[in-house]
């Protein structure tokens, strides 16, 4: 049975996504996962799906269109708003202390650079099935 329902997957890099794709379904970690390449369509996609959201999100920093930090700017703010909370784990190339602390200041559940390996959703899975509040950092 997988961990999660239901993920969402934000990255401009189709390559990226395919990957993280089969990663997610092929480990047991979400039955459904849903790409946007941006986070305008990520946007969109939770404004019409408010009753049927994914069970946590995975976003890229950078992307055209709509930042990943945009979008978990404007995630915090819709969320606070409906009183929901989707877990969200950055997922980006970038080991850059900057970017860290750029996103690190909002409400995320963690940081991992890419690639996503199963160990990471090993320990993501533990996180949530333990129901721990601890922010994860993965390398």
């Amino acid at each position: 049975m997988p961990v999660f329902k239901k993920a969402l997957f934000v990255d401009d890099d189709v390559i990226a996504i395919n990957i993280s794709e089969r990663l997610l379904t092929l480990n047991g970690f979400a039955e459904e996962v849903v790409a946007k390449t941006d986070g305008e369509q990520a946007k969109t996609f939770l404004l019409h799906n408010k009753t049927d959201l994914p069970d946590i999100i995975f976003v890229d920093l950078y992307m055209s269109i709509m930042s990943g930090v945009e979008f978990i700017k404007w995630l915090n703010a819709w969320q606070a708003k409906e009183n929901i909370h989707v877990p969200v784990y950055v997922l980006s190339s970038s080991m850059s202390i900057d970017d860290f602390n750029l996103v690190s200041k909002h409400q995320i559940s963690g940081y991992i650079v890419k690639p996503l390996t199963p160990g990471h959703l090993k320990e993501i899975a533990t996180k949530h099935a333990n129901k721990l509040h601890h922010f994860l950092k993965l390398y």
